[in-house]
């Protein structure tokens, strides 16, 4: 077999198209001749690569093994081999399908007025995450622990709910029987499975938690190697809960991240590594502090006092300002681990000055940003303990915060203007009531007497009384004489890897965004808050659910993103849902009534979807004759 290449040329546009085929030599009854095996489209190696990218190409379509290539080559001539091969497999099923089809024909008189067509169920999503369920080896990893096939089946369907249809679990239970054809993906029907079973299958799922997360983490290494495997990124975040849930133990009221202060709260610690898979999760009560966490979760993990979990998890821990505490640090250091994090507390102070003349400064790096925003860094030198600092100012960021402050100073600037007309008015006269209702703005906006002062002009005539009350805007030691607040968009990265330069620190340090994105997809993606559950088992089983759903979430937008493809799960959720798979009824000349169960043929934006990440959208066709009409 050898590589053709054909050019043609439009003779309009002049624009030259190539294309390349796999060619195949033969001898016939008339002579020797030639038979195209494959299109090839374009060929992403140099022409002295051909050859060798012909014979991988026979070999894998003969079935033969090894490929005898050096090293570099094979990994080059591999790549395109598989693009080549995924093209053919779906060709040549479609192939033996119309062949089949043709052999398998059945022909019947039909009344056109008759057709009709019920039962109607989405079947898009389900294909995706079925591919992304299988391709993570769920199903094999599932049968070595026990479940039996329908067991195998529900856990799966559970899954899939928590990703396409995300809500409670009794809600996932009503999804399956009334809105999916997941049921009829999975290995064994679930048209009749009980609510019950969904209770049941995410218990089991927990129970199992230790040895499905490690056989995730094993097939994730190996499926995506991690670009760079040095980072342990590690957050916690907190979900609201309805009801009192007086028998939770993880449900105590806290500082609710997503002002739901009102609520019982529970704690997720997950850590993820730089592709930004799971690797490790676990439900704390809801009042635990983020410091209180990072011990614990590191020495679960393996990463101190133990076997760690994935080789990178000893080099570098990343971790956002509220874990990073200088206890934290100590613990970090005495265990001879790298830290990467935010500074707490008010330290960019320190470096007042030189963010002052961040934009003039040609020590600061400029990165570019998407969206023309930039990000100014500059790296000092280290210190006694050998931590390097590195200032950073992001005008997007900056943007944000003016914003931010300009509302908060125009509210807390309005309140004091009323209580100020109050007091004038004579309505609040007691300066111990005026002084109370001055700590309820304080509370309500914290740093309120940094940034205003006031008075209080006592009424001569009555003690205790207050006449009049005034106030003014303080100017701080940051606000700089051209107007604005040089503090404003900057804040200081802490690091132990002082052998990297500026840039790349704070590359790492964004890494820290991928457990955030995880957080997020947890709690909007697949709805896993509000949480119902009043008993401490049944909670941590919906949270353990969310985390592998969120496995599949990200499997599949990494396959997307390795096509070139950036787009969401809740973008391709969307595109998907129109796909359906229904049954068709037709009435026969005989009046006898046909019901075909088959999916509808998928579009091209289905296709591109399903192609990117290596599902098979073709499901059996049923037929049946189900009765005869009056």
């Amino acid at each position: 077999m050898f590589i053709r290449e054909t050019k043609t040329h439009n003779k309009k546009t002049g624009k030259v198209y190539v294309k390349h085929t796999l060619v195949e030599s033969f001898r016939s009854p008339t002579g020797p001749r030639q038979r195209t095996i494959m299109q090839l489209g374009e060929i992403p190696l140099p022409k002295e690569d051909w050859p060798a990218l012909a014979s991988e190409l026979e070999r894998r379509i003969s079935g033969q093994p090894g490929s005898g290539l050096p090293g570099f080559q094979a990994a080059a001539v591999s790549v395109a081999a598989d693009l080549a091969m995924r093209g053919f497999g779906t060709r040549a099923r479609l192939k033996a399908d119309n062949v089949e089809s043709e052999r398998d024909a059945c022909f019947a008189s039909v009344n056109l007025k008759t057709a009709t067509s019920g039962e109607s169920r989405s079947i898009g999503a389900e294909l995706a995450v079925d591919a992304a369920w299988k391709a993570l080896g769920m199903p094999s990893i599932l049968k070595e622990l026990g479940f039996s096939a329908a067991d195998r089946s529900m856990a799966e369907a559970v899954v899939a709910a928590r990703l396409i249809a995300p809500g409670s679990d009794l809600a996932a239970w009503r999804w399956m029987r009334e809105a999916s054809a997941i049921g009829e993906v999975t290995e064994e029907r679930l048209a009749d499975a009980g609510r019950n079973q969904v209770y049941k299958a995410t218990d089991r799922l927990l129970a199992r938690k230790d040895l499905l997360e490690k056989h995730l983490r094993d097939k994730e290494s190996k499926l995506f190697p991690a670009v760079d495997q040095r980072l342990f990124l590690f957050d916690l975040t907190n979900f609201y809960m309805e009801g009192q849930c007086l028998g939770n133990s993880f449900a105590q009221h806290g500082k609710s991240k997503e002002k739901r202060s009102d609520c019982r709260l529970v704690s997720l610690a997950m850590a993820v590594d730089g592709r930004g898979f799971p690797i490790f999760s676990k439900v704390y009560p809801g009042n635990i502090g983020e410091p209180a966490t990072l011990e614990q979760v590191l020495r679960e993990a393996g990463v101190i006092g133990g076997e760690p979990l994935l080789e990178f998890a000893r080099t570098a821990v990343v971790m956002d300002r509220g874990i990073a505490t200088d206890a934290n640090l100590a613990l970090l250091s005495e265990h001879g681990l790298d830290h990467i994090c935010i500074e707490r507390g008010a330290r960019d102070r320190r470096h007042l000055d030189i963010f002052a003349g961040a934009e003039a400064d040609p020590e600061f790096t400029v990165v570019e940003r998407e969206g023309g925003h930039t990000i100014r860094i500059r790296k000092m030198p280290a210190d006694a303990d050998g931590r390097v600092e590195v200032l950073c100012v992001s005008s997007a960021r900056r943007g944000k915060e003016e914003a931010m402050l300009a509302r908060w100073e125009e509210r807390a600037s309005a309140d004091l203007v009323r209580l100020c007309e109050s007091v004038g008015k004579g309505n609040i006269k007691s300066r111990d009531k005026i002084t109370r209702k001055i700590g309820r703005l304080e509370e309500r906006y914290a740093g309120l007497s940094r940034r205003f002062g006031w008075e209080l002009a006592d009424d001569t005539g009555k003690p205790g009384d207050v006449l009049s009350m005034s106030f003014s805007r303080k100017a701080l030691v940051e606000d700089s004489p051209e107007g604005g607040n040089p503090l404003l968009g900057a804040y200081v990265i802490s690091t132990t890897l002082g052998g990297l330069d500026a840039g790349e620190i704070w590359s790492l340090y964004m890494t820290q965004t991928r457990v955030e994105a995880a957080f997020k997809s947890l709690k909007s993606d697949l709805g896993t808050r509000p949480i119902h559950h009043q008993n401490a088992e049944r909670t941590e089983a919906h949270l353990f659910v969310s985390v592998l759903a969120y496995h599949l979430l990200n499997f599949i937008e990494q396959r997307l993103r390795e096509a070139g493809d950036t787009r969401k799960w809740s973008t391709i959720r969307t595109a998907l849902a129109t796909h359906q798979r229904n049954t068709l009824i037709l009435v026969d000349a005989e009046k006898a009534i046909h019901h075909i169960r088959q999916t509808g043929a998928p579009e091209a934006a289905h296709l591109d979807i399903y192609g990117k990440i290596g599902a098979d959208w073709r499901m059996r066709r049923s037929h049946e004759i189900v009765a005869k009409s009056l």
